[in-house]
């Protein structure tokens, strides 16, 4: 593993070939922090099975994680930080789609080959990057988390409306007309995913096929893989999702 700094500081990790190899395809994959996300089994399973190729996986540590934080409350410190209209997450998305332009202009990062991918709230993160930078053809997620509002952090019923309110906001289903750009996309989940809502991703997908459909998208290919569900409330991925998952990326950076 290797790491870059942009110019505002933030720091990028990645596996594969030097800057000596020049532009190469990329994934950027969110999951915990940016060190994490390579290196931590099985949440690494995706740049696990990327070793070799040749291509680069990146990423970037994600808001709640890394030196001082509990990645197993990291979602209680997005609740916070909203509460408290700390804009951390839109501030996030934006310094990474910045990020992804550096990357190209500095040489490492093929412009016509970019895919990026989460999971779970990695998936989230991904989506909003993906929104924000027209270059990204390619997005999947693993058990992702579409609506902030499903989990317990933001459901509970001590959790202010407020709170709630400004969390839709950040929906995967308001952004349908931001990702219209994407070839192809690709959510695996849970039949029974307690967590992040089967049915909530369900919907997400539905409401961005109904999109490609009014506009006549044809280059969008959309889809969603319902598996049988594992792990703690049904919130989990089996080695051979990740492998799956993983070999149809590698066919869109091709």
């Amino acid at each position: 593993m290797k790491t870059l700094t942009d110019p505002h500081g933030n720091e990028i990790y990645y596996q594969g070939l030097g800057p000596e190899a020049g532009q190469l395809p990329a994934f950027f994959y969110f999951a915990l922090s940016g060190e994490d996300s390579l290196e931590l089994p099985p949440y690494n399973s995706p740049a696990s099975l990327l070793e070799g190729e040749p291509l680069r996986v990146y990423s970037i540590t994600i808001p709640g994680h890394g030196p001082g934080h509990d990645k197993f409350h990291a979602m209680q410190y997005w609740a916070d930080q909203i509460a408290q209209e700390n804009y951390i997450l839109k501030t996030f998305f934006d310094k990474a789609a910045s990020s992804i332009e550096w990357l190209i202009k500095e040489g490492y990062v093929d412009p016509n080959h970019i895919a990026v991918g989460g999971l779970s709230r990695g998936a989230f993160v991904a989506a909003h990057v993906a929104a924000r930078n027209t270059r990204i053809k390619t997005v999947l997620g693993f058990a992702p988390l579409t609506r902030l509002g499903e989990l317990n952090e933001f459901a509970s019923v001590e959790q202010s409306t407020r709170v709630k309110i400004r969390a839709s906001a950040l929906d995967l289903e308001h952004l349908v007309d931001q990702l219209t750009h994407v070839h192809h996309l690709r959510f695996y989940i849970g039949n029974r995913d307690e967590r992040v809502s089967t049915d909530a991703c369900y919907h997400f997908i539905r409401r961005l096929a109904d999109k490609a459909h009014e506009i006549r998208a044809r280059h969008m290919n959309i889809e969603l893989r319902i598996t049988h569900s594992i792990g703690h409330k049904g919130h989990g991925t089996t080695p051979q999702i990740f492998a799956e998952g993983i070999g149809w990326l590698k066919e869109q950076l091709r």
